[in-house]
């Protein structure tokens, strides 16, 4: 469901004059706050669990949890409502391109900043951030005491205090390629599994097309909640879940219009659909043609 926007901040509020950085460490309420922003956004979990909510996703949060947030991203970290959670507290770097280098002037996502010379020899290849980065767990004391260090320089404003910082957020965001890097290895592991558990599943409807194949039984065989379960089987077959139903269903109906004299009503029963109009309109979609001109030119 999706929400409106509690605000939009501009970072005017936060950033001193003359100034594009701020660090700040920030207890998160369990009341929802969804806004965007016009700067980028580093937070790193330091205490307590919780919610991130990202556009219409959300994800547990707890010590270790990296987030990176684009401009004009929704989004909102929440604590639980329930007391028996600590409560979250978040340490956040926010900052605009420009503060590392003003060539970045007029960018506005975070891949700009990986595409800069500045870290080219980190990730020489094209990288998709896409709109967000969730590095849950990063288990990391560098990552920390780089944020002790940032938040100590901000807050007592010793001469050259702003280069320090500079020098900081470029020692983090290394840090930040260098996990991400690690996590890519992880994830080619993962992605095998994902890929496996999906194949069980089209191994299923292959078998029991004619049947009425639901969302939640599929899920379920797949042990996923039925929204990541339909994200991650279009995401490996890049088809929904109905799309590729019909295809198995063509598919079979196709074999059957070449291979046997089955009346073309006896077909579509026996691939899964009941209603000859609705079966010739899927089946016309699907191939371009009609299932009798198909059974002719075969």
């Amino acid at each position: 469901m999706k929400r409106q926007l509690a605000y939009y901040d501009t970072g005017e509020s936060l950033f001193r004059p003359g100034e594009s950085v701020y660090i700040n460490k920030a207890f998160e309420q369990a009341s929802p706050h969804l806004h965007a922003h016009d700067f980028i956004e580093i937070a790193y979990v330091i205490s307590g669990q919780g919610i991130h909510r990202i556009g219409d996703q959300e994800y547990p949060v707890s010590k270790g949890s990296l987030c990176i947030i684009n401009y004009d991203i929704p989004h909102e970290f929440r604590s639980h409502a329930d007391s028996s959670h600590a409560p979250l507290w978040v340490c956040n770097c926010i900052f605009k391109p420009e503060f590392i280098d003003y060539s970045l002037v007029n960018c506005k996502d975070f891949s700009s900043i990986t595409n800069h010379f500045l870290f080219r020899s980190f990730f020489p290849e094209e990288v998709d951030w896409g709109v967000d980065v969730h590095l849950s767990d990063t288990s990391s004391s560098d990552i920390e005491d780089i944020y002790e260090k940032m938040y100590k320089e901000y807050q007592i404003k010793e001469p050259g205090y702003i280069e320090v910082l500079r020098s900081n957020v470029i020692e983090l965001l290394i840090k930040i390629f260098r996990l991400y890097q690690k996590k890519d290895r992880l994830d080619s592991g993962i992605e095998a599994g994902r890929r496996q558990i999906i194949d069980t599943v089209i191994q299923y409807m292959k078998t029991n097309y004619a049947q009425k194949l639901s969302l939640e039984e599929l899920s379920m065989m797949a042990f996923l909640s039925r929204n990541y379960f339909c994200k991650l089987f279009k995401d490996c077959t890049g088809m929904t879940v109905f799309e590729y139903a019909q295809k198995i269903r063509i598919e079979e109906a196709c074999r059957m219009l070449s291979d046997t004299d089955k009346k073309v009503v006896d077909i579509a029963a026996e691939v899964g659909y009941k209603d000859i109009k609705y079966f010739n309109t899927v089946f016309k979609k699907v191939t371009g043609k009609t299932p009798r001109d198909f059974r002719k030119q075969a």
